[in-house]
């Protein structure tokens, strides 16, 4: 573990620096990241993250005072101000870090940071009980040496670039590989993690078989455990696998933006994939438009038809394999392109819309419910105590105000004392299904006859949506028993995220207001602490 002290020692002090000064640098540590590291680890300008996360707090929870985060750091570090970093420390806190691993070797590791002045960095590293030890110069510049105890790391400054490996030939690589970088690759004022699941997937499910056995063992173990829970497990850890196998790299970036917090991911999959092959975008209609605007969320999905009907296949067939692949086709085809609102008035009041072929009816896709519950019920009820606690009631068609609506009914009673019960309603308009789930299909109603107003959201992507913080807990407080009281917050905060996928790759972004999350982050503190006492 000691040869992990020097990098993670290095990553502490850039993460924990609180200032800038003006340097011009003439490399960049971002320059010599391999490109199929195992893992790689890059975080850019920690003082600007600093700041920005300082603006948060003096927005959202002024009370607590400006500079907080950076008053923290400072006075952790012994330093007067954040002027004197630079001088103190050696390095850039507006640079670049850099730490990777090639492979599962740590002699793989590498480490590039921003340092302008070298001796200075050294002298610190010196204060904290590093022992140097000179080596012979590589490419003319001066290299020293630290013992970990199980190995050596090896550390040249070069041009504005302390550079850190596990061998002189490794340095020497590293520092001929230095360059400047201008691309916008990374973003400012970001952490970011790239991992290579092309190495790592195959390692990861070679230790599947184990982690297969003991799952099902315990469950095996529990007798209160439905039949089919551990085949619906097995198609979880079958799609895991899968992913593993099939998937080339992931990449998440965490960024402070003067206003948001922004999170984005990427994942790519092996050339020749299955899943990559899937993954072809096509244009489908926005469902969104069927549906009004949900308090607590309004979600549209659209899902590559071949990788929906797969999955719907897969867990189909842990009920019963009597299912033809017609039917198949008909459920996957409407999870392939649908959209949700969630409302809080309500537990689980929610209204969906999805695309079924135009010459589609209510009663034809009563039928098909119909069908489907009777394959299915019969398994489910195999199990006496599920049997005693969840049963479902197929209603027929209802006409409701001119409009006909097939009707099921749902009861979950685990216990004497707790009781859940589900209406849904769903009915055929202009080339949609619409579901509501509610006492009453009173949203369906305003849809079918034109008076509503449609639900709208800003992110384009097939993968896209919206969530309010404060619609959330008014949900989870509606089926308080108890009841609880939300905190003024002063502004909602709304999580929206925006999500596409196109040759072999799909892509994420999720973010939030920064000053709303720590308000209602310092709101829900309170109320806890007040409940606490």
């Amino acid at each position: 573990m000691k040869s992990f002290l020097l990098p993670v020692l290095l990553a502490a002090l850039v993460l924990m620096a609180c200032g800038s000064e003006d340097s011009t640098e003439e490399a960049s540590p971002l320059s010599v990241i391999p490109e199929r590291a195992m893992i790689s680890i890059v975080l850019t300008d920690p003082a600007e993250m600093v700041r920005n996360i300082d603006g948060y707090i003096e927005d959202g929870a002024p009370v607590l005072g400006e500079n907080l985060l950076e008053n923290l750091i400072c006075e952790q570090l012994a330093v007067s101000c954040m002027d004197s970093m630079p001088s103190r420390y050696g390095f850039d806190p507006s640079g670049e870090v850099v730490f990777w691993m090639e492979s599962t070797m740590p002699q793989s590791m590498g480490m590039a940071v921003s340092a302008p002045d070298f001796q200075l960095f050294l002298s610190l590293l010196e204060e904290m009980g590093a022992e140097l030890v000179d080596e012979e110069p590589i490419l003319g510049e001066t290299v020293y040496s630290i013992n970990t105890g199980e190995d050596s790391k090896y550390l040249a400054g070069v041009r504005g670039v302390v550079l850190v490996a596990s061998s002189g030939a490794k340095l020497e690589a590293l520092m001929q590989g230095l360059a400047p970088v201008t691309s916008d690759e990374v973003a400012t004022a970001s952490l970011a993690i790239k991992i290579n699941l092309s190495m790592i997937g195959p390692m990861a499910v070679a230790q599947m078989p184990m982690a297969r056995m003991m799952m099902m063992q315990g469950m095996a173990a529990d007798t209160t455990m439905p039949s089919f829970v551990p085949a619906v497990m097995e198609v979880y850890l079958d799609g895991i696998e899968l992913f593993l196998t099939q998937a080339d790299m992931m990449e998440f970036t965490l960024v402070t933006e003067s206003e948001n917090f922004v999170l984005r991911k990427k994942v790519s999959f092996i050339d020749g994939s299955s899943i990559g092959e899937m993954l072809v975008s096509s244009p489908e209609t926005d469902m969104v438009q069927y549906l009004t605007q949900g308090d607590v969320a309004t979600v549209r999905f659209q899902m590559p038809s071949e990788i929906a009907f797969y999955i719907t296949r897969a867990f189909t067939e842990v009920f019963t394999g009597e299912i033809s692949d017609e039917v198949l086709r008909f459920w996957s085809s409407m999870v392939s392109n649908g959209a949700v609102s969630i409302y809080s008035d309500d537990f689980m009041h929610m209204v969906a819309a999805y695309e079924v072929s135009g010459d589609a009816t209510t009663e034809e896709i009563a039928v098909q419910y119909s069908d489907y519950l009777g394959t299915i019920m019969p398994f489910l009820e195999q199990n006496d105590d599920l049997a005693n606690t969840f049963s479902i009631q197929d209603n027929g068609i209802v006409r409701i105000d001119g409009v006909d609506f097939y009707s099921m009914s749902m009861s979950i009673q685990p216990d004497t004392t707790l009781a859940m019960n589900f209406d849904y309603w769903l009915t055929v308009h202009d080339g949609a299904l619409l579901l509501e789930t509610s006492p009453q299909p009173e949203i369906l109603l305003s849809i079918v006859s034109g008076d509503y107003i449609p639900a709208e959201l800003e992110e384009s992507g097939n993968l896209a949506g919206e969530m309010s913080l404060v619609g959330y807990i008014n949900l989870i407080m509606a089926i308080s028993p108890q009841g609880m009281d939300i905190p003024e917050i002063g502004s909602d905060v709304i999580f929206n995220w925006d999500g596409d996928y196109a040759e072999g790759e799909i892509y994420g972004e999720m973010s939030m207001d920064g000053s709303d999350a720590v308000a209602a982050g310092f709101a829900y503190y309170e109320l806890i602490s007040a409940m606490e006492e």
